[in-house]
């Protein structure tokens, strides 16, 4: 009599096998987003490999993040889901599914306090990474207004406070600044009007929000020229008649010293044809009280809009 077969069940190791990067491709979540999970709220909490210190996640990790990965292009924040467990996040899946379309799992890229924390633990590499992914599923548009700014103003602010160093500070600016400079790349339009020369007043080195500005004015058709920071009035002026620019963008941050600034702007101002615009914005601006004509504060996204159609009229019935 031949023996009978019988089917062995074979369990899953529960010992933890999937590397960072695996994870990453299977969720679609940065491995930046990962790392700065595990450091905010505690999750995914990976074991390291003693010889090598890598990170390794379990099948029940792996689960968990692709559920909430999923529920994150439906909408949630990391903060809602993170620290559910599987059967609250798989009835979460099933009482919103329909409701929303899924987007994709780049929301958790475009996280202003996961980014802090990737700054704070000096993970280059990492911001690099969400500032690139969240430039690529946000549009350029989206990563300046809703991303690159917040991000900049919440970096300031922490370092004020004393959350973080000048280094971070420095280190944040250069990775936006490189992220920026590519999508200026990619927009510009070389026929794009009007022209609007960027530039800084002496004395003044922050130059990240002109950059913002210069990408927001290429993708509305406008020719941006960045002078760059700690540029004299009488220089200012030049480029603008060499350039053929009918408006002169100038940026005050917090730190610049009002009677020097004002006394540069009206400089500037006393330089120019009445047909150039001159728009003055900034963190700055409000200390500067009464500007001088043709000066006007452009302080919001849609005020440069407003601004640059009143450019744009000016342009039209000058050419009539």
């Amino acid at each position: 009599m031949a023996p009978q077969k019988t089917e062995m069940t074979v369990e899953p190791s529960p010992e933890p096998s999937h590397s960072i990067r695996v994870v990453s491709e299977l969720t679609r979540l940065p491995m930046g987003t990962l790392r700065a999970w595990e450091r905010r709220y505690g999750f995914p909490q990976p074991e390291r490999r003693r010889d090598s210190n890598r990170r390794l996640y379990s099948a029940e990790q792996l689960g968990r993040l692709r559920q909430v990965a999923q529920l994150l292009g439906r909408g949630y924040q990391p903060s809602d889901v993170i620290h559910k467990t599987a059967p609250e996040l798989a009835q979460l899946l099933d009482t919103s599914a329909g409701s929303v379309a899924d987007v994709t799992a780049f929301n958790a890229v475009a996280d202003v306090p996961a980014l802090l924390d990737l700054l704070a633990a000096d993970d280059a590499k990492g911001i690099e990474e969400q500032l690139r992914l969240a430039a690529a599923a946000w549009g350029a548009k989206r990563f300046v207004t809703d991303l690159a700014q917040p991000l900049a103003q919440a970096v300031g602010d922490a370092w004020a406070k004393g959350e973080l160093l000048i280094r971070h500070e420095h280190l944040m600016t250069e990775c936006l600044t490189t992220q920026l400079r590519a999508l200026l790349a990619a927009h510009q339009d070389v026929d794009g009007a009007p022209g609007v020369v960027l530039g800084t007043l002496p004395g003044e080195s922050h130059t990240l929000g002109l950059q913002m500005v210069a990408v927001y004015l290429a993708l509305h058709a406008a020719k941006p020229r960045l002078l760059g920071a700690n540029t004299p009035p009488a220089e200012i002026v030049a480029a603008a008649r060499a350039l053929g620019a009918s408006v002169i963008g100038i940026a005050v941050s917090p730190v610049a010293e009002v009677r020097a600034t004002r006394r540069e702007l009206r400089r500037v101002a006393a330089g120019i044809p009445s047909t150039t615009a001159l728009w003055v914005g900034g963190a700055g601006v409000k200390a500067l009280g009464d500007l001088p004509a043709p000066a006007e504060a452009v302080g919001s996204w849609l005020a440069i809009d407003q601004a640059l159609a009143r450019a744009r009229l000016r342009s039209f019935d000058g050419a009539r």
